[in-house]
């Protein structure tokens, strides 16, 4: 390799690296639950349990950010959207919130915390929380939240960005998991179950090992690295909010 190719692989890498991080990013979190699985011996139950936790903090922190942006939803028409917002700031420390956003989001947030306390409640009711929850669980969260806030952090936060942006698009990144959740509910765990019952009941095989779970974990991972290298910014992946 020349000098000159070398240095153009020099310069284009962190401009790849920041494109592509969303990508890799969901390559990462999605080794770490196969990690999990190897490592530390995680069951179905307690994946299922990471994810859904993931899910519920990407919402939370989404459609709390979206309390802030202060352009209007261009979809939707009436007075608040086609004025200037009154801001309401209770608090010196913190952005301006707006009474519009409050009522846009408020109504998604009950529906987005339905759908996650009814899938939430089977994965709790069999999961022994009783004790706590294992380190290697906690950890997890733990860098889910991290990670979260480092992309609220830069679509949002960062150089006060959230004031060139509306509800909605906080919006579209809070239902991505949401789609995510969808695929795999209906293209990822009803074929792959489907299989491993036949393997059970044409071979009478009993699966005990845990590395029947990465017949799961695998299509995630690329469902999860696909859904990762869209943006929710530009039409390469768009959300109906309204």
């Amino acid at each position: 390799m020349g000098k000159s190719s070398l240095a153009g692989v020099v310069k284009t890498a962190p401009r790849v690296l920041r494109e592509s991080r969303d990508f890799v990013s969901g390559c990462v979190l999605n080794l770490a639950l196969i990690l999990g699985v190897v490592v530390f011996e995680w069951s179905l139950v307690e994946i299922a349990f990471i994810y859904i936790i993931e899910i519920a903090i990407i919402n939370v922190l989404f459609l709390s950010v979206a309390l802030f942006t202060s352009q209007s939803v261009d979809a939707l028409d009436g007075d608040a959207w086609d004025n200037d917002p009154t801001p309401l700031q209770p608090i010196a420390l913190i952005p301006p919130i707006y009474w519009r956003n409050i009522k846009f989001v408020l109504r998604r947030a009950i529906i987005a915390a339905f759908l996650i306390g009814l899938i939430m409640r089977p994965i709790v009711s069999s999961y022994d929380l009783d004790s706590g929850l294992p380190l290697s669980v906690g950890l997890a969260i733990a860098g889910t939240v991290f990670f979260q806030l480092t992309r609220v952090w830069r679509y949002f936060i960062a150089n006060r960005s959230y004031r060139d942006k509306s509800p909605a698009d906080a919006l579209e990144f809070a239902f991505v998991p949401v789609v995510e959740l969808y695929l795999m509910l209906v293209y990822v765990a009803p074929p792959i179950t489907i299989v491993l019952a036949g393997i059970v009941f044409g071979t009478d095989t009993n699966l005990t090992s845990r590395a029947w779970l990465l017949l799961y974990l695998v299509p995630m991972g690329a469902i999860r690295a696909w859904m990762g290298s869209l943006d929710p910014r530009t039409d390469d992946f768009e959300i109906n909010v309204n």
